[in-house]
């Protein structure tokens, strides 16, 4: 029996195989959903905007006087609002030197103007006389002398300078006074009650808080977009470019009054000068000299622009859903850079939409879908 195991199992084993290869499973061909990702978009509509420059400087003021002394005294009186720091009002007092010597003289020129005027009126009669005496006499045309017209001539140029002795007078004399000329604040004090007052002495400085100034550099992409001329002289008013300075979280408005004609020595650029104007500074903030302030200019406008955020924009070229709900990686032209947004002036057509999603991958005709807004 043995000799018939070898064929039977090699029999068996063909059934078997040949019954697995009959009853094998077919394969079933199912199409496949295709998955569109979701994305989310933004509508894209050119605008005309002001082109936003952005500078930063420090405030100064715009007027600022040294207070120096016209006459020799010895100083009788200073304010407390003279003390460094402190503020002003138009029409205080700051400072007064002795004015006793001062008003001695004042007196003096005006009873010289007085005697000079009483002088003229003697001469101006005597004249009369003369010139009627000489009439009577009939002698013929009478000398100047005669007449007494040098004297009389004389005596009106002494009044005349009589006056003007009394109005050298009455000037020194307001002289000894120092009237606040605005409303301002003290930078320095170079003098105190007992100290002399020579001619040309520095008394001390003080600055206006009327108007503040603000020197602002433009960089070289930025000066066309200002549409000024780096001439040098006042902008009318009609010209003059809108300011936000940026006082921690406060904003203050402010104009530019003039775009100076030469190039900053230290940061090698144009540079305009913004004022802001007391009336415009609020009641909670006090703008203080010298404090550094961001500043954003609005320049020229732009017309059929783009605004991009800037991080969407990758070596000129920009991802978008166009009409037919497809990406494309659109070829842009950047007119310029602002703060975190970018104008673009070319490149996106009718019916694009900004991709603002992040997909793992972007492929260019790729499908896409997204709620319409």
């Amino acid at each position: 029996m043995k000799k018939y195991y070898g064929p039977g199992f090699l029999i068996l084993s063909i059934l078997l195989a040949f019954l697995m290869i009959m009853n094998k499973p077919t394969a079933v061909m199912e199409e496949k959903d295709e998955k569109i990702p979701y994305v989310k978009t933004q509508m894209l509509i050119p605008q005309t905007i002001n082109a936003q420059i952005s500078s930063q400087g420090f405030i100064k003021p715009k007027s600022e006087l040294n207070l120096l002394s016209q006459l020799n005294a010895r100083v009788e009186w200073v304010s407390e609002k003279m003390e460094e720091g402190s503020s002003f009002n138009l029409g205080d007092t700051l400072i007064r030197l002795d004015r006793r010597d001062y008003e001695l003289a004042l007196i003096t020129a005006e009873a010289n103007v007085l005697n000079a005027e009483v002088n003229l009126e003697r001469e101006k009669a005597e004249s009369d006389l003369a010139s009627k005496e000489w009439n009577r006499v009939k002698g013929g045309t009478g000398s100047a002398l005669a007449l007494r017209k040098p004297q009389l001539a004389q005596a009106k140029a002494t009044l005349e300078a009589a006056r003007a002795n009394l109005e050298r007078a009455r000037r020194d004399l307001d002289r000894a006074t120092f009237i606040a000329p605005f409303d301002g604040r003290v930078r320095s004090k170079n003098t105190d009650i007992g100290s002399t007052a020579f001619l040309g002495s520095m008394l001390g400085n003080i600055y206006s808080t009327d108007n503040f100034e603000v020197q602002l550099p433009i960089a070289d992409q930025d000066v066309n977009f200002t549409g000024l001329d780096f001439n040098g002289l006042q902008i009318p008013k009609q010209k003059q470019l809108q300011v936000s300075f940026k006082f921690g979280e406060q904003i203050i408005n402010g104009k530019v009054i003039r775009a100076e004609a030469e190039i900053d020595p230290k940061t090698r650029m144009l540079s305009v000068i913004a004022s802001i104007s007391k009336n415009e500074d609020r009641e909670d903030h006090l703008v203080l000299v010298g404090q550094y302030v961001q500043a954003t200019i609005y320049g020229t406008k732009v017309n059929n622009v783009w605004v991009i955020p800037r991080n969407n924009i990758r070596n000129d070229f920009l991802w978008v859903v166009d009409s037919n709900m497809e990406l494309m990686k659109r070829p842009v032209n950047v007119l310029r850079y602002e703060n975190e947004y970018a104008l673009v002036s070319e490149g996106i057509e009718k019916g694009d939409r900004l991709l603002l999603s992040r997909l793992s991958s972007l492929i260019n005709g790729q499908k896409v879908t997204y709620s319409i807004d």
